[in-house]
């Protein structure tokens, strides 16, 4: 069976024409959906590293990461210990326009 290199099949992708726009917005919407164990992996932050910073269990950072409803002061923690800050947009469809959400008095700063 005949293999092809990464960089031969990347450069193929990349000469068709729009694919840096198409590239790009996949990109984009593929950084909007990533999930909190996926920002870990990419700060190369362990669980129990992460854990020891929050002075909590590594199950707690595990359950966490695979909660569908995380409270905002946590979700600000947990990102504060990655050395990221959460900001919060609403987002308006219809218009779309993008507003700045600031609870209590950390988040404006």
């Amino acid at each position: 069976m005949a293999r092809t290199k990464f960089s031969q099949l990347r450069d193929g992708v990349v000469a068709e024409p729009g694919a840096t726009e198409r590239l790009a917005g996949l990109r984009e919407e593929t950084l909007e959906e990533i999930r909190l164990y996926e920002l870990r992996h990419g700060e190369a932050i362990s669980q129990a590293e992460l854990a020891g910073r929050l002075d909590v269990t590594q199950g707690a950072i595990s359950k966490l990461e695979h909660s569908d409803d995380v409270r905002v002061s946590t979700l600000r923690q947990y990102l504060d210990a990655l050395g990221a800050r959460l900001e919060l947009v609403a987002v308006f469809d219809a218009d779309d326009r993008r507003v700045p959400i600031y609870l209590g008095r950390d988040d404006a700063a």
